[in-house]
């Protein structure tokens, strides 16, 4: 039957293979994300014990090193219970330049508990965590190729971790980047600080025993934890601890709603593909009603018709199977390329394995089951009497006619949520792209420093972080090419800190009360540097910020919510702190707008301080350049090197690099989403064809008698159009409702960049584009049905 009838074949065949396809192809990305264990031996029993915040919000914290060797030493649910504290650090030594790399601090039995020794060396022994030990540490493979070149002197190498003495005793084996992309480790040697309940630095972790599950685990956790609560109530009053999955800490509630919608996505293109697949089949099968009749009349069964149909059906969707399977290989292949530098965990391996296979199984044999059930069970009802008379009609009855109608609806209502998902992310892409538009990025060069600040450190002191910055920014302008030099705590577009701040002349608030504002500091060439217009007053001098010559820039909005309808210079507003307010701060000049957190659906207003009010030991160096920024990486790195060997420079890129960095997302996820759009839009639309065109032929004699008593062919045009258009308005009406909820939840997860969820131009538009396909869609059928000759009509069936 497949063989005869090879196009009808071919057109199920491609449908289904688009549908489960990509449907395949998301759902190996979400298990890869949300369910595949840790690739370490046991990674399915592996959880994590965490501190639940107090103030009810889900955000996990670490716990204390004293209550970690609670849990260590206390608990019957696990068989090892180990802890880490990730940070990064500053590799250094002799004739190597500094780099700057994830590591993590451990506790000395971890990788015993993840039976993963090192493959050059040793491993760490309890010796090593004892106070006083020499500091030791475990490379990474990655560092190991790439920075000592593989060497196998590098066991026993003295180096420097962030300007301390360490000795290397081992590497780690090549993709172990536990717990979460650290490029190296060292063992916890706990001092005074470690010891106390206050300070939660402790990621910890645990390998359940066989049979013991989550739940029975965290139960276990709880009567620890309460416990401790009681003992140390200055402390741990407030906490609950929780035994968590691995993917659940680290791939929390944002990620999860993520690739949830994304396979919700996809879940309705494979919908309206059966949906389509559905109505392709009923018309096949009331086609069919003849030698359906014929088989009955012979003696089969409604069981057998039905199973027969069924069979086809499923070898079908097996066939359209087996090319998606093809075509989710390249789709998995193309995400797991276009996420390779966006800083995923490094456990999240986009392969397929046994539980995306069975995924792909099943929906093949159940997509056969969903579009075939349905056609078969209603083309099994045969009358005989009616069906073997000569020139009865053949085609279906107005039930048939009603269920295509109704297949046709849900798959327009479905297209309209998938088009506005995808018009609003696309609108958020090209929405990003011309944010700040003052600035011009092309010609920037950016990269980050970050000054050691913690006690005894050699930046710990304000002056000593002031020098860092007076010596080195000249250096940089004295750069051949380099026409601005500045430093700033976050670049143009790419988040701020925020603060609280009290407005003179208002009720003092308190901390709760205070007014909630975005912060930058910055040197005084930056604002010129990145073209940000001043609107009044006047911007930073080389005084301003010096005690008791506290100012601030702020933006036009900043001005227009405090201050309206009078001019901002010379107000005065002051940080509102824990401990006491800060020092009165005089505007000294308003300028335009700038967008920091273009996610914020409310951004915080904004304004400026110098780095000589709050010299921060995190600041990103900004070079504009007259040629090309990229030639710069040396130069800087050369000059930051020259005052102080231990520095490395990181992310090292220019402002356009920057900026697509951080916005990755849009672009992957938009483009994921348009593509499911338009996958979705071509099947409904070949699927309204296809029925009017059905129900046309169908009507075919009808039309004739119509048309011998006199009707015109605009008048036929018109009774062929206004059943598609019916059916395309009611799909749009319904799909649009859905559309409104699906955008709200694309706003909560942060893919909606300075657009609306209900942005008129994003719905209009799509509207606009469906009412135009669907109605070329029915006009074809409408237009050949209006020049058919009477005659001809009359002598069908």
């Amino acid at each position: 039957m497949i063989a005869t009838h090879r196009w009808f074949s071919a057109a199920v065949i491609v449908t289904l293979a688009l549908g489960i396809g990509i449907n395949t192809t998301v759902f190996t990305l979400v298990n890869a994300v949300l369910f595949k264990p840790v690739p370490i031996p046991g990674g399915d029993r592996l959880v994590t014990i965490t501190n639940m915040s107090p103030d009810g919000n889900e955000h996990w914290r670490p716990v204390s090193w004293p209550d970690f060797l609670e849990f260590q030493k206390e608990n019957h649910s696990f068989d090892r219970v180990e802890g880490a504290s990730t940070d990064d650090a500053v590799l250094s030594e002799p004739g190597i330049p500094p780099e700057r790399f994830d590591s993590a601090k451990v506790s000395p039995g971890l990788f015993e508990m993840l039976r993963t020794p090192p493959v050059l060396g040793r491993g760490f022994v309890p010796a090593d965590g004892r106070p006083g030990a020499e500091t030791v540490v475990l490379l990474g493979d990655a560092i190991w190729q790439k920075r000592y070149a593989g060497s196998l002197a590098v066991i026993g190498r003295s180096i420097r971790v962030n300007g301390k003495p360490a000795t290397i005793v081992g590497v780690m084996p090549a993709g172990l980047k536990f717990p979460n992309n650290a490029d190296f480790w060292m063992p916890i040697v706990p001092d005074e600080n470690w010891e106390k309940r206050e300070n939660h630095w402790v990621q910890v972790f645990g390998l359940r025993k066989p049979g013991v599950s989550v739940a029975l685990a965290d139960a276990d956790i709880a009567v620890i934890a309460q416990r401790l609560a009681k003992q140390f109530p200055a402390t741990n009053k407030d906490l609950k601890s929780r035994v968590m999955t691995f993917h659940d800490t680290y791939n929390g509630n944002q990620i999860k709603v993520v690739f949830l919608t994304m396979l919700g996505a996809v879940g309705f293109v494979l919908l309206i593909a059966c949906a389509n697949v559905a109505n392709m089949m009923l018309s096949r099968a009331l086609a069919r009603a003849r030698e359906l009749s014929v088989r009955a009349a012979m003696g089969a069964s409604r069981g057998q018709l039905v199973r027969q149909l069924l069979i086809e059906s499923v070898l079908l969707s097996s066939l359209g199977g087996l090319l998606g399977l093809a075509l989710s290989t390249i789709g998995v292949h193309l995400f797991d390329q276009a996420t390779q530098d966006v800083g995923k965990p490094y456990w999240v391996i986009f392969t397929m394995d046994y539980v995306a296979f069975g995924y792909f199984a099943a929906i093949s044999v159940l997509s056969g089951i969903a579009f075939g059930l349905v056609p078969a069970l209603r083309a099994s009802r045969v009358d005989l009497n009616t069906t073997l008379k000569d020139g009865a009609p053949s085609g279906g009855s107005g039930r048939g006619s009603r269920l295509s109608a109704a297949l046709v609806v849900f798959q327009f209502a479905l297209t309209v949520v998938l088009l506005a998902g995808a018009g609003l992310m696309m609108r958020s892409f090209f929405a990003a792209q011309s944010l700040n538009s003052f600035v011009r990025p092309e010609s920037i060069f950016s990269a980050r420093i970050q000054l050691p600040e913690g006690k005894g450190e050699r930046y710990a002191e304000p002056d000593a972080r002031r020098q860092f910055y007076e010596k080195l920014l000249p250096r940089l302008a004295a750069l051949p090419g380099v026409t601005r030099v500045a430093a700033t705590t976050n670049l143009p577009g790419l988040g701020s800190p925020d603060r609280d701040i009290e407005i003179e002349g208002r009720p003092a608030p308190t901390r709760k009360e205070a007014e909630h504002v975005s912060m930058i500091v910055q040197t005084p060439a930056y604002l010129p540097a990145i073209g940000l217009p001043l609107l009044s007053g006047r911007g930073f001098d080389e005084s301003d910020g010096l005690s008791g010559k506290e100012a601030a820039v702020v933006t036009r909005g900043f001005a227009a919510k405090y201050w309206p309808n009078e001019s901002a210079i010379g107000k005065h507003f002051r940080f509102v702190n824990d401990d006491k307010p800060g020092a009165w701060m005089t505007v000294i000049g308003v300028c335009a707008d700038l967008l920091q957190d273009p996610q914020a659906e409310h951004p915080n207003p904004l304004f400026f301080i110098s780095y000589r009010q709050e010299p921060w030991g995190w600041m990103a160096v900004l070079l504009r350049s007259s040629g090309d920024p990229t030639t710069l990486a040396g130069p800087v790195r050369a000059a930051v090197q020259e005052i102080d060997q231990d520095l490395p420079l990181f992310e090292v890129w220019t402002l356009p690099a920057a900026l697509d960095h951080q916005r990755w997302f849009l672009k992957v996820f938009g483009s994921l989403f348009l593509t499911f759009a338009l996958i979705g839009l071509l099947m409904a639309s070949v699927g309204i064809y296809a029925v009017v065109a059905q129900s046309t032929t169908r009507r075919t004699r009808e039309i004739g008698i119509r048309m011998a008593l006199g009707a015109t062919g605009a008048g036929i045009m018109r009774l062929v159009l206004s059943r598609g258009l019916a059916q395309l308005l009611v799909g749009l009406v319904v799909g649009l409702g859905g559309a409104f909820g699906a955008a709200r939840l694309l706003a909560k997860v942060g893919f909606l960049v300075s657009v609306s969820p209900n942005d008129p131009l994003v719905f209009g538009a799509i509207s606009l584009l469906l009412l135009t396909i669907g109605v070329f869609a029915c006009w074809l059928p409408a237009r050949r049905a209006a020049r058919i000759a009477p005659l001809d009509a009359l002598r069908t069936e």
